[in-house]
């Protein structure tokens, strides 16, 4: 078995920090992209890119990922990345949950398994909850979010029915200065119209890019962990009290809360996301032995809004 690594969303945010930190410790890497063409502008020649999506033959697939050491699935159309409708609502589920059917299902027709298979899942999992510490052993919520991950993690684990040991990371909102959440954040805070989204007393789970790339190497390089892994920092926070930390470090007030109302004439239905939360706790992470450098979101926010 080569020292190979297959990644499906390569080129996002989370999925460039995760081939650098590979490159650096001696992997090759395959992506599995829509385009080939953008994908090599953004990536480094010397990582191999295939054209391949769920629309295509799982043969095709099971030659790319057959003798490779891991496979990693962050594939999935942004969550945030426009107002919802039917149709989008559709896009969110099928680039998820159909494309993790077909990398379970090219795992399992492999000659020569790879030995971990990594996939993203989302803290959205739990659903809507109030004061609750949610461990990777709660129960899952039931709205449209919690569905599309209960469905992409019921896919991803297909894969343990031929022996390969399967890891869900449940990503919490990602902090990172050019790109996701932070960046949306931010900008009302350049024009003194920062605050927190409604209330503000909902619960926020985030954790820093650096973290969650790391996490997510750690998960193929530690052979006992399987199953959900909650990807937050181990910190819980209010939505208020993280904006506040927010406007101190970039040296503007937090006085000026998001209506809910507002919210929902922009972004329609995913509105109700921003203003419920989770507590969620990296439970399975913490006791595995993995090292968050981040763990408090002023550090984070500091590290990333300092530079």
């Amino acid at each position: 078995m080569d020292k190979r690594i297959v990644i499906s969303g390569g080129t996002g945010l989370i999925g460039k920090k995760i081939i650098s930190r590979l490159k650096y410790k001696g992997y090759s890497v395959t992506i599995l992209t829509r385009n080939k063409r953008p994908a090599e502008k953004i990536i480094s020649q010397d990582i191999e890119s295939v054209e391949w999506d769920y629309s295509k033959p799982t043969e095709l697939l099971t030659e790319i990922i057959s003798g490779c050491e891991a496979v990693i699935n962050l594939a999935g159309a942004s969550i945030a990345g426009r107002r919802w409708n039917h149709e989008y609502k559709k896009l969110i589920y099928d680039s998820r949950v159909l494309t993790t059917q077909k990398i379970s299902e090219a795992i399992s027709l492999c000659k020569e398994k790879p030995l971990s298979f990594v996939s993203a899942s989302a803290s959205g999992y739990y659903g809507f909850d109030g004061e609750e510490q949610l461990t990777e052993d709660s129960t899952a919520g039931s709205d449209f979010l919690a569905k599309v991950c209960k469905d992409w993690e019921r896919a991803a684990y297909e894969a343990e029915r031929s022996g390969v040991r399967t890891v869900t990371v449940r990503i919490a909102v990602v902090l990172d200065k050019n790109e996701g959440a932070l960046k949306k954040l931010i900008a009302p805070f350049k024009f003194f119209l920062g605050g927190h989204l409604g209330s503000g007393k909902q619960w926020f789970p985030w954790i820093h890019a650096d973290d969650l790339a790391d996490l997510f190497l750690f998960s193929i390089e530690n052979k006992n962990i399987r199953r959900a892994l909650n990807g937050s920092a181990p910190e819980q926070i209010r939505n208020k009290e993280f904006c506040k930390i927010l406007g101190k470090i970039i040296g503007r007030p937090s006085i000026l809360p998001v209506p809910g109302f507002m919210l929902r004439l922009i972004t329609g239905e995913f509105a109700k996301y921003l203003l419920k939360g989770r507590r969620l706790v990296p439970e399975k992470a913490l006791n595995s032995g993995f090292i968050f450098k981040y763990d408090t979101c002023e550090k984070a926010l500091k590290n990333i809004l300092d530079k």
